[in-house]
Order: structure tokens, then sequence, then C-alpha cells
């Protein structure tokens, strides 16, 4: 009898492992989504943009998600990166606040580069890392709230993503 049981905790504990080994080990996420650029205080300023997300999101014990990667958007209006600069990366580690930025810039034809922090924008997210909202840095690196630009995904027009982005910053406010 004590064999059975043994036999079984120890199965159970493999099976446990296996699971916990899959579940922890970052996982490839590469996902295209659809959302809306947009600036608030001013109606006729909007854009049906794809966010493209290429990077690593890992679960953790204490069932915060990570991702650490790269962001794109394509759209004509959503403002783009400049020329002389290395790829967007977002680093979310499990908070819903982050930022988009990169770290360096681009010196010359070889591809040489040098520090230099670019910030795209402020990043609020839920928890699971499935809707997130931008607000976008404008050239001085500074953002309004009476005529700043957004982006916000998943949404399908103005009205959804203005509402999903209250929702986010206000959880981000309230924390």
């Amino acid at each position: 009898m004590k064999r059975k049981i043994a036999i079984s905790l120890t199965i159970v504990a493999i099976i446990v492992s296996i699971f916990s080994i899959w579940y922890f080990m970052p996982k490839r996420y590469s996902e295209t989504v659809n959302g809306v650029y947009y600036q608030l205080g001013t109606e006729g300023i909007v854009e049906h943009i794809k966010v493209h997300l290429d990077g690593k999101l890992q679960n953790h014990i204490n069932g915060k998600r990570t991702f650490k990667g790269v962001i794109d958007f394509e759209g004509s209006k959503v403002p783009q990166i400049p020329k002389d600069r290395t790829e967007l990366e977002l680093q979310y580690d499990g908070h819903i606040f982050t930022t988009i930025f990169n770290a360096f810039r681009i010196i010359d034809d070889k591809g040489r580069i040098e520090p230099d922090i670019f910030t795209y924008g402020w990043v609020y997210t839920d928890d699971k890392f499935s809707e997130f909202t931008i607000k976008v840095m404008n050239d001085d690196n500074q953002w309004s709230p009476s005529n700043g630009h957004m982006i916000t995904a998943p949404a399908k027009d103005r009205q959804e993503a203005m509402k999903r982005s209250q929702e986010l910053i206000k959880a981000f406010e309230g924390k």
C-alpha cells in the first residue's frame, strides 16, 4: 500500500513539474492587433492602425505576465520613429504601466550605435496584457490631456478606444 502511494505521489510530482516548466517558460509572442490612433479634443483626427508586437511573453508565480520585445505601428498618420533610431522596445514587467522607448541612435551607415534614449509613449495595460492604450509623446517629449495623441488597441472606433483608454488609465491611477 505504501508503495502505491509513493508511486502515485511521484507521478503527480512529475506531472506538476512538467506543467510548471511549460507554464513558466517564456513563450514567443507575435501578434498584430487592430487599434485606433486619435487626438483628444479633436474629433477629426482618427486612423485605424495595426500594432505589431514581437517578443517573449512569460507567466510568473505571482500571477503576473511580463513581455519583452519590439513594437511597431502601421498607419499613415501615426507617428513613426526617426530614421536614425533602433526599433522601439516594450518591456512590460507585470504592472499596468510602462514606457515604449528605444535606447540607441544609429550614428553612421555601418550601423554603429550610441546610447541615446527616445521615449515614444507611456503604456497602460491590463493584467493579462490583452488590451492597452498609449499616450504618444509629441516632438517636445510632452503629452497634453487636452490635445494629446493616443493609440488604443484592440478598438474598432474612437468611442470604443476612448472608453477602453479611460478604464485602463483609471485602473492605474486607482492603484
